[in-house]
């Protein structure tokens, strides 16, 4: 079928349509099957892989052997994450609802605080799981880099907090379409977004390196033709 016909164009959408909606019934299936608690962690992670695969080109996967496969392999270690993301946003919540001082200047000043410092956690957040998927690191250079990622590069931020806002009023609007895709939508869109960001920053790496190597290359050739 030509892709470039209005007949095409329309298949290929309702490709992606279905391709949305069955990534976001594995998630929800995957989630209930770990009985939320022990399932959410490792089903995200899942998806995120699956978008991570789409996103580089590679659409001939076997959708449902990647995720079972991602899930399996990261339970344990992608539970772990969640959890200390789930424990820091749930302190977090906590001292936004409760915490109160008698002092009318100091309550200000932390509730301000507390909302700067729940500001950065979502936003690292944002850049946590596609980091996960895309990098093997440490729980502890996950969340550093994450929350410099986020910081250092406010432009890439701002796209993809903008793509997060819109489909939260899309879901705001039309509840029903959390069910049929609200997972696996936002976890593509924020994969599509963070992906660019590290092939930019991988660039910019490699660039510095070369520049770094040339450097050191004349730096030894004068060294030389002092000796």
């Amino acid at each position: 079928m030509n892709s470039d016909s209005w007949i095409g164009k329309f298949y290929q959408f309702g490709e992606a349509v279905m391709f949305l909606l069955y990534v976001n019934f594995l998630w929800v299936l995957f989630t209930l099957l770990g009985l939320i608690f022990f399932g959410l962690g490792p089903s995200t992670v899942a998806m995120f892989t699956v978008f991570r695969k789409w996103v580089m080109g590679e659409h001939g996967l076997n959708t449902t052997k990647l995720f079972w496969q991602t899930y399996k392999k990261e339970f344990i270690r992608s539970n772990c994450i969640t959890w200390i993301v789930g424990i820091i946003g749930l302190m977090l919540l906590t001292n936004l609802q409760y915490f109160s001082l008698e002092n009318p200047t100091l309550n200000i000043f932390f509730k301000a605080l507390f909302i700067f410092i729940t500001f950065l956690y979502f936003i690292m957040l944002i850049y946590l799981y596609p980091l996960y998927v895309h990098y093997q690191n440490s729980f502890k250079m996950y969340f550093k880099n994450a929350l410099l990622i986020a910081i250092y590069q406010p432009i890439r931020t701002i796209y993809v907090l903008a793509a997060c806002f819109t489909l939260y009023y899309l879901w705001a609007t039309f509840p029903i379409f959390i069910f049929l895709f609200g997972g696996s939508l936002t976890s593509m869109v924020v994969m599509y977004i963070t992906y660019i960001t590290f092939a930019k920053i991988e660039y910019k790496q490699s660039l510095l390196e070369k520049k770094q190597e040339k450097e050191a290359q004349q730096l030894n050739r004068k060294e030389w033709s002092y000796e």
